[in-house]
């Protein structure tokens, strides 16, 4: 995660984007996989796993809230819906997934992060207020409100 812009002094971008760096650390250990004698499908469930709650807490929280503000559609907020959407279908059944596939998946989650990262968060960083910030925190975390 870049550290240009300040986002991560907000707690929910800092908590996003520590889970990108989880999620980000076991692509990396699918990629390593390749031609080795293990197969990546335990290694895609536990992607799947870290994905999963994170995605649910994105759109609840910071998606919502750059509806709310007005900047969704210049950040691609449904553009990163719909990728949450192909991702989850991607990962129900990583059995049925060829090599070629599960690279083609990871690419594009890593360019998905990157978009969220570097295009996103900086932008909710300018424009939130505190209030704004306190209601993602609120929608993307709800059992601990």
């Amino acid at each position: 995660m870049c550290e240009f812009c300040g986002c991560r002094r907000i707690p929910e971008i800092a908590r996003l984007g520590a889970e990108h760096d989880t999620i980000q650390e076991i692509a990396e250990d699918v990629l390593a996989s390749a031609g080795k004698d293990i197969t990546p499908v335990e290694l895609l469930e536990k992607l799947r796993r870290a994905v999963e709650p994170h995605v649910l807490g994105e759109e609840a929280g910071v998606f919502t809230q750059a509806r709310a503000v007005g900047i969704s559609q210049n950040y691609w907020v449904d553009d990163l819906e719909d990728d949450h959407k192909r991702f989850a279908e991607i990962l129900a059944d990583p059995s049925a997934l060829s090599w070629s596939e599960i690279e083609s998946f990871l690419d594009d989650l890593h360019r998905h992060i990157a978009i969220e990262e570097y295009d996103l968060f900086p932008a909710l960083v300018r424009t939130l207020s505190d209030d704004d910030w306190a209601a993602v925190e609120r929608r993307a975390t709800p059992e601990k409100h």
